[in-house]
């Protein structure tokens, strides 16, 4: 089969690119032709990329490639006019703004969509821009996904991403829950029982967590370090905090880093943790903790607790400072916990979040775009 990718940008930093690069590695092993396609200049001479100047312009060049189907990771203006499926990967679907986050409360939102609950989140909690005209076109994007998400196959990435799309007016009939998959890791160190080390992966925003995480480290009464991998505007703050509570010995900024560190963090690391404030989708960071046979400490917000399982992971509520403290303090005393942990995630990294498993799912769904079938309830199971 060949199967085209679309996003408006494939090779850039971030989760999405990271889904693109590991799906369509996955198709290309198995002996598929896979193309990109994307909006964005900077992907020009990318491999197998072709850099469009609109996405109106997709269905002629996949008629020109013979390309069997377009799988979207973004809305487009106009469907292709070929056998077509999309992956949700976020709110766009269910919330106007596309982020199911309150920035006055750096709380997630739980609010059905609607004109006079968005309004007055965008007015009073600060969860998009007031601006007339963006507020306009806010919800004209948000119309534009559920009524295309009525003519495709819509995969999301986890069962609560569905949910909030049935809850805005999409058709559950043709929303499929597709988990995302772990990445490979084929080199496993064993936890160390020495000195605990804590690893952060993300970029350094308000719904990201990234303050409530070092509040709470900055409480632990267990001797532990911190490592903060990532950037982003927060970074001052960071910094000002570190300085503040003297903890310049025992927090380390890594910046942004490459995969490969990003398994050299991993492989020091205690455990993983992940305290998004927000409606995280899914989170991949759940998967590398597992995929690596760390355990996390995560948020009980959004898609992550379909991720991050009671097995692996320790799961709370977001902005509760004393349980994160706990948590933190928790696994730095008992190593043993730690590593039992991280082997079950491990086994969840092999088995519910294979490659295969993800790859039969996807191949299924893609089924039903070739044969215009998107009539039969979506499964729920991940």
């Amino acid at each position: 089969m060949h199967v085209a990718h679309f996003a408006p940008s494939i090779w850039r930093r971030g989760g999405i690119a990271s889904y693109i690069r590991r799906l369509g590695a996955a198709q290309t092993a198995r002996g598929d032709t896979v193309t990109h396609l994307s909006l964005d200049p900077d992907d020009r001479g990318a491999p197998d990329t072709y850099v469009l100047d609109t996405d109106a312009a997709i269905s002629s060049l996949a008629r020109q490639l013979d390309v069997d189907l377009v799988h979207l990771h973004k809305s487009v203006s106009v469907l292709p006019a070929i056998p077509t499926v999309r992956t949700m990967h976020g709110h766009q679907g269910s919330c106007p703004s596309g982020s199911r986050f309150l920035a006055r409360t750096a709380s997630p939102c739980h609010r059905t969509p609607g004109a006079v609950t968005c309004l007055w989140g965008k007015s009073v909690d600060r969860c998009g821009s007031i601006r007339p005209s963006r507020v306009v076109a806010d919800f004209e994007r948000l119309r534009r996904e559920v009524e295309q998400a009525d003519q495709i196959p819509t995969m999301t990435v986890s069962r609560f991403i569905r949910q909030k799309m049935q809850e805005a007016g999409c058709n559950p009939r043709h929303l499929f829950v597709v988990a995302s998959p772990a990445p490979t890791v084929e080199r496993v160190e064993p936890l160390s029982p020495d000195a605990a080390r804590f690893l952060f992966l993300g970029r350094f925003v308000p719904e990201k967590g990234v303050m409530w995480l070092l509040r709470s480290y900055a409480e632990m009464e267990s001797t532990a370090h911190l490592d903060l991998a990532g950037e982003g505007p927060l970074l001052p703050d960071v910094r000002a905090f570190i300085r503040h509570r003297n903890l310049d010995d025992r927090v380390t900024l890594h910046g942004w880093v490459d995969d490969d560190a990003v398994a050299a963090l991993m492989r020091s690391a205690r455990a993983v943790v992940f305290p998004s404030v927000w409606h995280e989708p899914a989170g991949l960071v759940s998967l590398e903790a597992a995929a690596h046979a760390r355990p996390l400490i995560a948020s009980r917000t959004g898609g992550i607790p379909e991720y991050a399982r009671p097995e692996y992971a320790i799961r709370i509520s977001p902005n509760d400072q004393s349980a994160l403290t706990a948590a933190l303090d928790d696994l730095a005393s008992d190593p043993d916990r730690a590593r039992k942990m991280g082997e079950a995630g491990r086994t969840l990294a092999l088995g519910a979040f294979g490659m295969d498993r993800f790859l039969t799912r996807i191949d299924a769904v893609y089924r039903r775009a070739l044969q215009s079938d998107v009539g039969i309830p979506a499964p729920l199971e991940t």
